[in-house]
């Protein structure tokens, strides 16, 4: 994918000060860095950027969010790319998930695994998060 997730102009992230970004946005704050530490909930760069995912907009009762995995320390990254969204299913309604690979070279040196939800009725948002700018990789 070329670009983060399309939102109509009305949506905004729930917290304060912040923003969303674009794609160009989020590789200019990953791009020739390496990862040198990592959890499920966020990566740690070599500048101190800090990478989590977060729910970025919901209303009532929808949820999103997600987690890191087959994290490689100390690679530089060199791409990013957004998957495209696919439909799950649950016991409270639709939800979509995507994926996020970070790369060096060719190889994924991290994935993000994300995911919102909504039962008919709400929606969410969940985003890439870096200090005050999301950036929407899925919505439901």
């Amino acid at each position: 994918m070329t670009e983060t997730i399309k939102l109509p102009n009305y949506y905004e992230p729930d917290w304060e000060n912040a923003r969303y970004g674009s794609l160009e946005e989020l590789k200019e704050l990953l791009l020739y860095k390496r990862i040198v530490k990592w959890d499920k909930d966020s990566l740690l760069l070599e500048d101190g950027t800090k990478v989590t995912i977060e729910m970025s907009e919901s209303d009532c009762c929808a949820s999103a969010g997600g987690e890191f995995q087959d994290v490689s320390l100390d690679a530089v990254i060199t791409d990013v790319k957004i998957g495209n969204p696919k439909e799950i299913t649950d016991h409270w309604g639709i939800g979509y998930k995507n994926k996020v690979t970070i790369f060096h070279n060719q190889n994924p040196v991290a994935i993000a695994n994300c995911k919102a939800e909504h039962n008919g009725y709400y929606y969410s948002v969940g985003s890439l998060v870096i200090g005050d700018i999301h950036f929407p990789v899925v919505k439901a």
